[in-house]
């Protein structure tokens, strides 16, 4: 984008619950409805061409990697007022955008991802890129332990783990 490439502006899509959503100076009305209906709802880049501003419910925003994961926390968490994107895997443009904008805000942002070499080449690539800016949250070696499965990583799963740069997650793929 920073050198006038345009992406695919459909695929890039991001899943949120709990954010408003402001275009061109104004809340966007079907983004306000899903946060008083507490729906969840998908957005892509085109949505977000003309980005201004956006506001979270509370002052934590949580972005989740696993799309199984963010059903379970919306199930869990209804009628409690908080902000939850769901990237899908790695993150496409249209999450970075609102986590820049999100960022901007001021509000605090926790990343989970999936304990597997993606998962934590993903959450190790968003805190390179937005440094101490996003929290890492439920990725260390005891959550680890906690969801060990019989599957083996293979070399190449080794071999995505082998640069991770994170205190924590370098600890969870040593582990």
């Amino acid at each position: 984008l920073s050198y006038g490439i345009v992406p695919d502006n459909l695929s890039s899509i991001v899943h949120v619950y709990g954010l408003r959503i402001q275009i061109k100076g104004n809340w966007h009305p079907a983004y306000d409805a899903f946060c008083q209906m507490q729906e969840p709802y998908a957005v892509t880049m085109e949505n977000l061409q003309e980005l201004t501003a956006v506001q979270p419910e509370g002052d934590r925003v949580y972005i989740i990697e696993n799309e199984m994961v963010f059903s379970y926390l919306l199930e869990q968490l209804k009628n409690v007022k908080k902000t939850i994107l769901c990237t899908s895997g790695q993150p496409r443009t249209a999450a970075l955008k609102l986590i820049e904008a999100l960022l901007k805000s001021g509000v605090e942002i926790f990343y989970s991802g999936d304990l597997d070499p993606d998962g934590i080449r993903i959450a190790d690539s968003l805190w390179k890129r937005f440094n101490e800016k996003i929290q890492i949250w439920r990725m260390a070696p005891e959550d680890y332990e906690k969801s060990l499965s019989a599957e083996a990583i293979g070399k190449n799963g080794i071999a995505k783990i082998n640069a991770i740069a994170h205190p924590i997650l370098r600890e969870t793929a040593e582990y």
